[in-house]
């Protein structure tokens, strides 16, 4: 069961890396490539984790690689538009702006699933610890690894976006970009929070 598992994620994280190197054509479409490898080889594997928990592991991987495939395209987006020369400061404003919302509303509702996800182990530890289910304890241990592991993707990737739209802040002093900005640091405040809940959850299970 093991050496399947391992076979699934592979496969699937060797099919992300295949099909996304066939995209380059350019730089621009190299830099959107390189963001998206990243994503969806760390996705392929944490999705794999969590699927292989239900006899589920290469659906896992696929899902997972194409969830980090989309976190990590929303990275190389925003270094090509970058490189990229727009007709005036005002487009390239509102392109940053429109970057900012994106990927705040993304880790925002990465947030509230991982809320639930957090909630839903802390009641099968509970009740596996009442039981003394150690089999599922270690289950339940293994899945806030891999959530751990998920969630400090999504943490770089909300840092990422901070520090590029502050530096942009920094030169324009643009007041609209500054509020996304106020509000992508809410959202990682909050991503934090659940980080917390993780790691407290971790430290409980002793298995």
């Amino acid at each position: 069961m093991k050496n399947l598992f391992l076979r699934s994620t592979a496969a699937v994280t060797a099919l992300a890396f295949v099909t996304s190197c066939a995209n380059i054509k350019d730089d621009q479409t190299r830099t959107r490539t390189e963001g998206t490898l990243a994503g969806g080889a760390l996705g392929a594997i944490a999705g794999g984790i969590i699927g292989h928990q239900s006899g589920r592991g290469f659906e896992g991987a696929l899902l997972g690689a194409g969830i980090g495939s989309l976190a990590g395209l929303a990275v190389g987006d925003h270094v090509a538009r970058k490189k990229a020369k727009y007709a005036s400061q005002e487009a390239w404003l509102d392109a940053c702006i429109a970057q900012a919302e994106r990927v705040n509303a993304n880790a925002r509702s990465y947030n509230r699933s991982l809320s639930s996800k957090i909630s839903n182990l802390e009641s099968r530890y509970a009740s596996a610890k009442a039981s003394g289910n150690k089999a599922e304890m270690r289950n339940i241990k293994q899945a806030v690894v891999s959530l751990q592991q998920e969630s400090r993707e999504q943490s770089k990737l909300v840092d990422n976006e901070i520090k590029e739209q502050s530096s942009v802040v920094n030169q324009t002093g643009s007041s609209g970009l500054s509020s996304r900005v106020t509000q992508l640091r809410s959202t990682r405040s909050s991503l934090s929070s659940n980080q917390d809940r993780l790691a407290d959850l971790g430290n409980q299970i002793d298995v």
